[in-house]
């Protein structure tokens, strides 16, 4: 599940996984936890240390850096040791979620200067479950390391564009976002949590990592609620029991004790859930 700051929780849970020897035939992520979930696919997540999420901080505090910089700098930084192993052989599948912007004239706001105050508006609207802008103006598109279609195939070649087009939402992202010359922004607008792309794929049995407690929905509009037998599959959710700013980790806030707090707490919840699994 999508989260920015909170995405340090799913990182945590990832780790504990992968320490606890647990792998799964497919991942999917959007949004901030898409960089966390390519390391769990190629089974090295050990890698990822919290340091990246000290990273993101200390950019975040440079002056004239903005949330896009951010991002694109760690992608920078990231990206080429994923490249070498993502696309291996031996790599899991992993699915991207990106919300293409499908009409001219929503690609030139969304890709303009007008851009910061839709997303501000998107927000509101999200808050008031008003999905009307999305469903008129966005697709969900999905880029996946075994598509059958080659727009959709998630490779070397456009993998840094999928990572930042995923992340960039709209009121604090400043810089645009496209995927092979197609305007694209943050997942979350049409897929929040990819448990639909993966049953469309004909996966029965799914584990949702969340980074809100409560219900978990489809999308930041709250379309539709992610239930433990949705289509007919099992789907296991792993989430936090209280929102993760009472550990001093928002969305696009967070401190450093914070995102340690949040990180370790992924690890418990992990362990937590794989132990009761096992009773």
């Amino acid at each position: 599940m999508s989260g920015s700051f909170k995405g340090a929780f799913v990182h945590g849970v990832l780790t504990a996984l992968e320490t606890l020897k647990i792998s799964f035939s497919a991942y999917a992520a959007s949004s901030s936890s898409t960089l966390p979930t390519t390391y769990a696919a190629i089974n090295k997540i050990s890698q990822l240390p919290i340091d990246f999420w000290y990273e993101n901080l200390e950019l975040l505090e440079k002056p004239g850096f903005g949330m896009s910089d951010v991002v694109l700098t760690l992608i920078d930084k990231y990206a080429p040791v994923l490249d070498k192993l993502q696309f291996l052989a031996s790599a899991r599948r992993f699915l991207v979620a990106c919300s293409y912007v499908n009409n001219d004239e929503a690609a030139q706001i969304t890709q303009g200067d007008n851009a910061t105050r839709l997303g501000r508006k998107l927000i509101i609207q999200a808050v008031r479950k008003d999905n009307r802008w999305k469903n008129q103006n966005l697709d969900l598109h999905v880029f996946d390391t075994q598509s059958h279609r080659s727009e959709f195939l998630l490779t070397p070649g456009n993998f840094k564009e999928v990572m930042y087009a995923t992340t960039r939402m709209l009121h604090a992202w400043h810089i645009p976002a496209a995927i092979n010359g197609k305007p694209y922004i943050d997942g979350s607008y049409t897929c929040m949590c990819p448990v639909e792309p993966l049953i469309e794929r004909g996966y029965k049995k799914i584990l949702v990592i969340a980074t809100e407690p409560g219900p978990i929905y489809t999308d930041i509009f709250s379309s539709k609620i992610i239930t433990p037998d949705m289509n007919g599959c099992i789907i296991n959710i792993i989430q936090p029991d209280m929102d993760l700013k009472t550990l001093g980790v928002d969305y696009i806030k967070a401190t450093r004790e914070g995102l340690k707090k949040t990180y370790d707490y992924g690890i418990e919840k992990g362990k937590e859930y794989i132990e009761k699994m096992n009773g």
